[in-house]
């Protein structure tokens, strides 16, 4: 089923056309291999196969002609003969744009099929199951779209065409009987159901063919899939199906579970397992609810392990050093399948050569990087931040001496997408930030199927490929030089029009793309510097600095709320008049990440308190705000103001908007008081998924917590990675093809595979609770380069780890008058001998120092040395942020009072 290949198909415009005869080769020469199977037993589809019906109707088997309707593109007629013994069906032959007889506007074939239904009441059943064949060549996959209406009090589907809209891909020859359990959904009243297939490619090939047949359809009533709110159900455990390392805190929850123990089995080397742990199981009373939690964070053989009780077992799970290193492999995969330009086996050839970046006259194919989501567009900020996140882990991973394979393979794909980034540019800083598409083209170009899409100067898109371009020259200095020089000059002209560009909708290619002040600032932090390591010009740094004014000043220094005070979180600029807020595309870490490495970067610079301050911050504002999430203790998204609702553009906005429901949904989150509330999940309308924010959020956070050595920060960023692959409600891992349960994704371009992650979990309504419905729909289930750019950027971090000092500790009291004394411990390294002295200076932030900062000490053999300073809060109402340094070792230990 794969396009036919691009010798066939290139033809060139001449002189109108620059087309990179080496970005051709390279993309010929690259490595080839098979995806990664997909072992389909662990899916969630698999488990609803096994559920027990406990009660079925007939809805339709196709004995009564004229129940459907087909309107569009295509042919409906009944199969002679039955199928399947004895089931009747109904068969579909979609009419494709073939040339040169085509139509007057080519584009997308679709159909729709259409059945009446008569008020009918659904909701004894709560899963509608439809057989369906699949039959066509040319394509990757062929997506459905099954819709259901209602027409009661509750309307499906919903103003946004989201609920009760369900994609499913069917790749595989053979009858299949799709499920859809539809217990979310308002089914009181059912007027119509629905099967609608666009084909997403506009000109088809001779041999192109499409159709599809559908078989009997039925009503059931089964146990359903947990799909709203906090708690566990079906007597699973949510638990982190890739595992826990070694080190970390390790727990699974529950919601009804009756047991006073539970068991840790070690599995796979004992043909009856053996029991290693046996412990209490603690009930918590948290803000979500009430929980059963086993704990068992004392094991740290490495080794995999199931979870027992009387409920049952587990699935198993690994303890290991290496728990990570199975995602990002997959990731990869993921990647890797996502190749734009690639002959990619299984899925498309060498493609989109007839797709185009202009700039006037000027032409580049944009064929190459990744395509961006479950469509096919593709940008440099998505490729940009692919590519200096896969430098970034390969990098680490090689500093560590970690694994010599996966260092190989990381920078093997970041390098696919950084020959996309130094390519796909035109002089004067004009780049594609995002160029949307969404079907696969001909390659021919000048025909109808051709796309253009106009470059533009936008300072965001080229400080990421700034970036991108400078931490490339660096990792592959000794071992590409060529490629490594290219990508520097190339850096350096970004960088160029990025400090002096232009953000705002005349650049943007799409408002999702958007930048804030603060967050553009942050990005031009870490360009800058990336710059600067890589040449030692002072510019660079200069730049930074100057940036890093524009971050600091835009954070939000003392406490908001009565009931649940919190500070640290930042605003859009240092007017700090709009609360800085994403809902789907994020770069919540940006801020963080470049002020971490200012301060390791820079650490005798004067402003240097003021970044480290403005860090411990923030991430004291995630550790208190995941407070209001235990036992899953996940991120929550934002803190919102009502009256912020005015800034809304109510009704016919991009988003659908309103501002009446951007109050609702403010209101349902957590009162801080005076006004001030806290979401889980952000504020939004059309577009859900929160993985972008979360994941940026996550990365902020374990960037901040190795730079501190605060193993609780630390756990708290692991917990949001075992969110996403299990320890949630649904007890579901979203990351495909790891763990347990995953469940089709909306990937309608490219087809299912192993290691995508959706835009991510969302709410329902304007409620602020965790909503997974076993539909697959835009945006939330869609799969997205971005989510998996988070998450190889968060496991630069967490595959890493993070290491407090036993040596070096600061501890603090605070008298009835008011006078805070901060007192450092200090012990000698193992293995140092005799004497030596050391200069440690204690730096703060909202304190006065009683007496010199900096203290002198004597350390001899293992006896501890405690070194006294005493300070005064400046501002009752901001918090204050105390540090201490060792100005010879680097060695650092801060506190922080709210």
């Amino acid at each position: 089923m794969s396009l036919p290949h691009v010798r066939s198909k290139l033809v060139l415009l001449g002189a109108a056309i620059a087309f990179s005869a080496p970005a051709l080769a390279a993309q010929s020469q690259a490595p080839r291999r098979a995806l990664l199977p997909i072992d389909f037993t662990q899916s969630a589809e698999h488990g609803w196969l096994a559920k027990p019906v406990l009660a079925r109707r007939v809805l339709d088997d196709h004995t009564r002609p004229g129940t459907w309707t087909l309107s569009g593109a295509g042919k409906l007629t009944a199969l002679p003969a039955p199928v399947l013994g004895d089931m009747r069906a109904l068969r579909v032959d979609m009419r494709l744009n073939r040339a040169p007889d085509l139509p007057e506007r080519p584009r997308l074939p679709a159909v729709n099929l259409r059945r009446a239904i008569a008020n009918e009441d659904w909701t004894a059943y709560n899963r509608l199951v439809i057989w369906l064949r699949p039959d066509f060549t040319g394509m990757p996959v062929l997506p459905l779209q099954l819709v259901m209406h209602n027409d009661g009090a509750i309307k499906v589907p919903d103003r946004y065409n989201r609920e009760g809209t369900h994609v499913i891909s069917l790749a595989r020859p053979g009858w299949q009987a799709v499920m859809w359990e539809i217990d979310p959904l308002a089914r009181d009243r059912v007027t119509r159901l629905e099967i609608g297939y666009f084909v997403n490619k506009m000109l088809a090939a001779p041999d192109d063919r499409v159709a599809f047949e559908i078989g009997a359809i039925e009503l059931q009533r089964v146990d359903p899939d947990v799909h709203t709110g906090w708690t566990i159900g079906g007597g699973k455990l949510a638990f982190s199906h890739s595992g826990y390392a070694p080190q970390s805190n390790k727990s699974a929850l529950a919601s009804a579970l009756r047991d006073s123990t539970f068991d840790v089995v070690r599995v796979g080397d004992n043909a009856f397992g053996e029991s290693v742990l046996r412990k209490p199981v603690r009930t918590l009373r948290t803000p979500t609810g009430t929980f059963q939690q086993l704990d068992f964070s004392e094991l740290r053989e490495p080794g995999r392990y199931v979870l027992r009780t009387s409920q049952g077992l587990t699935r198993p799970f690994a303890i290991h050093d290496t728990v990570w290193h199975p995602s990002v492999w997959k990731s990869l995969n993921f990647y890797y399948g996502n190749r734009c330009g690639f002959d990619v086996p299984g899925v498309h050839g060498i493609d989109h050569l007839d797709w185009f970046a202009t700039l006037g006259t000027q032409r580049l194919t944009m064929s190459g990087g990744w395509h961006d989501a479950g469509d096919l567009s593709q940008g440099v900020i998505n490729t940009g931040e692919g590519a200096y996140a896969m430098f970034a882990l390969a990098e680490r991973l090689a500093a560590q001496g970690g694994s010599a394979a996966l260092v190989e393979r990381l920078i093997e794909e970041a390098t696919w997408g950084l020959d996309w980034v130094l390519r796909v540019r035109f002089d004067g800083g004009y780049r594609v930030g995002f160029g949307p598409h969404n079907f696969w083209s001909n390659n021919i170009a000048g025909d109808a199927d051709d796309r253009l899409v106009e470059a533009k100067n936008n300072p965001n898109a080229n400080y990421i490929a700034a970036a991108a371009g400078a931490i490339a020259s660096r990792v592959l200095r000794g071992r590409d030089p060529v490629r490594a020089a290219e990508a520097l000059r190339i850096a350096r002209d970004d960088w160029n029009h990025a400090i002096v560009g232009i953000e705002g909708p005349s650049t943007w290619h799409t408002p999702a793309f958007a930048a804030s002040r603060m967050e553009l600032a942050a990005i031009g932090i870490t360009a800058s510097l990336e710059l600067w390591r890589a040449t030692n010009e002072a510019r660079y740094r200069d730049k930074a600095v100057e940036l890093a004014r524009v971050v600091t000043a835009s954070q939000q220094v003392t406490r908001v709320g009565s009931t649940f005070p919190l500070s640290g979180f930042f605003y859009t600029g240092p007017d700090r008049d709009t609360i800085f807020h994403q809902f789907h595309r994020a770069a919540d870490q940006a801020p963080i990440v470049a002020l971490g490495q200012l301060v390791e970067l820079l650490p005798q610079h004067a402003e240097w308190m003021n970044w480290y301050a403005t860090i411990v911050r923030y991430a004291e504002y995630q550790k208190r705000s995941a407070q209001n999430t235990a036992p899953y203790e996940v991120l929550p998204a934002y803190v919102y103001r009502v009256v912020d609702s005015v800034q809304v553009p109510d009704s016919g906005g991009r988003y659908m908007e309103k501002q009446s429901e951007y109050a609702e949904q403010v209101r349902a989150g957590t009162a801080m008081g005076e006004g001030w509330y806290l979401r889980t999940f952000p504020v939004w309308f059309q577009r859900r998924g929160n993985y972008g924010v979360l994941l940026s959020q996550a990365k902020a956070l374990s960037a901040a917590s190795r730079l501190r050595g605060d193993q609780v920060g630390f756990e708290l960023a692991t917990r949001q990675a075992e969110w996403v692959v299990g320890r949630n409600p649904f007890s579901q891992s979203t990351l495909y093809g790891e763990g347990y349960d995953w469940a089709q994704q909306y990937s309608v371009s490219s087809g299912d595979m192993v290691g995508t992650l959706p835009v991510g979990m969302q709410s329902r309504g304007s409620s602020d609770l965790p909503y997974w419905p076993s539909q697959n729909m835009y945006v939330y289930k869609e799969v997205w380069v971005h989510s998996n750019n988070r998450w190889l950027w968060l496991m630069e971090d967490l595959m890493s780890g993070v290491r407090p000092s036993e040596h070096f500790t600061l501890a603090d009291t605070t008298s009835a008058n008011g006078v805070i004394t901060l007192r450092l411990t200090l012990r000698a390294e193992p293995g140092a001998a005799g004497q030596r002295s050391r200069q440690v200076t204690l730096q703060a932030d909202n304190l006065t120092l009683r007496g010199p900062a900096t203290q002198t000490v004597t350390l001899r053999g293992d006896e501890p040395v405690v070194l006294t300073w005493t300070a005064q809060r400046r501002d009752a109402r901001a918090p204050w942020v105390a540090v201490v340094r060792d100005g010879a070792t680097g060695q650092r230990a801060d506190r922080y009072r709210p």
